[in-house]
């Protein structure tokens, strides 16, 4: 009986000390806010599930936002001054414009809170960690489908989104490169708003106006659903191949139709789990590391029901 109400002790002891280290760490580590482009995609969303997850592990207060439009760096960078009003101890970004957002990041990290880049970084010192896609590599990975798609005389029209933003630009710098390299030719390029119906009228405009194009790359979910869309339309699927960013359930319906070719498929839950749980290492002294790389996975048509690629496809994380 002794013992029993001893074991009992000890465990309320720890019991409480867990409740204590809880509270102080909510009492040490005020919001972390995280601010991406936008939140209307299945991208986003996905990125907003690691978000939470992360939060719900350590147990921190995370707010999450972003504008209406992958293009409004104005919404977003309010959005940082109003977090930092808040008192955010840490502002995780993935920043619109790579340039205009430096200013809000810059006054943010000048008022103390610490600063993490992810999916697209900016132009800044201050950020004390990236984490996100090697988009150089995707890229390259994404002018290698091209080419294997359409051949050494592979003749491609890009169908990109928001140019100033740094995974967009990096993205387009490195398949350019690789083209340039490794045969083909880069015959056209349009760049849309991010939404399906505008990256629509692009390709559907740019397949017009280049009637030698047999490979199309679509750069984001928008630019991706918008190529898919003006491929069925034309009905071109069996002369022109389409290669796109990202899944959602309509663009792996399009891969399996063939209305898409490839698709270079991210890891958004990860990138969003890893900015909360890097802002709260760093907030609690902890060393991060400057740069996290996800994952990239080239899936196509061929591969696509290989039992690897489906979890990739259908993860709910």
């Amino acid at each position: 009986m002794k013992n029993n109400r001893i074991m009992r002790l000890l465990a309320l002891v720890m019991l409480l000390a867990f409740m204590t280290g809880c509270n102080e760490r909510r009492g040490e580590i005020g919001e972390i806010a995280v601010i991406v482009k936008s939140t209307t995609s299945d991208f986003w969303q996905n990125v907003r599930s690691g978000v939470v997850a992360a939060a719900t592990e350590y147990n921190v207060n995370v707010t999450f936002g972003g504008p209406d439009s992958e293009e409004d760096y104005a919404a977003q960078n309010a959005m940082i001054t109003a977090a930092v009003a808040r008192g955010a101890d840490a502002i995780v970004i993935s920043a619109i414009d790579y340039e205009r957002s430096a200013d809000a990041v810059n006054a943010a990290a000048a008022a103390g809170v610490k600063i993490i880049t992810i999916d697209s970084g900016v132009d800044t010192d201050r950020a004390d960690s990236f984490i996100g896609t090697d988009n150089r590599e995707a890229g390259r990975l994404a002018g290698a489908a091209a080419l294997q798609a359409g051949g050494k005389e592979a003749v491609i029209g890009l169908v990109n989104c928001y140019p100033a933003s740094e995974n967009i630009r990096e993205r387009e710098e490195a398949l350019r490169g690789y083209i340039e390299k490794n045969g083909g030719r880069i015959a056209a390029s349009v760049s849309v708003a991010s939404d399906a119906e505008s990256a629509a009228e692009g390709a559907l405009g740019l397949l017009r106006e280049n009637p030698d194009v047999n490979v199309i790359v679509g750069f984001n979910e928008w630019a991706t659903l918008g190529v898919g869309r003006a491929i069925r339309e034309a009905g071109l699927s069996d002369s022109v191949a389409a290669i796109g960013f990202d899944r959602n359930i309509v663009s792996v319906a399009m891969l399996e139709s063939g209305e898409m070719d490839a698709l270079l498929v991210q890891n958004p839950f990860a990138i969003g789990y890893l900015g909360v749980q890097s802002a709260v290492e760093l907030l609690s002294g902890i060393k991060i590391e400057s740069k996290i790389k996800t994952s990239t996975t080239v899936i196509t048509r061929e591969n696509m029901f290989d039992n690897e690629n489906q979890r990739i496809l259908f993860r709910l994380e």
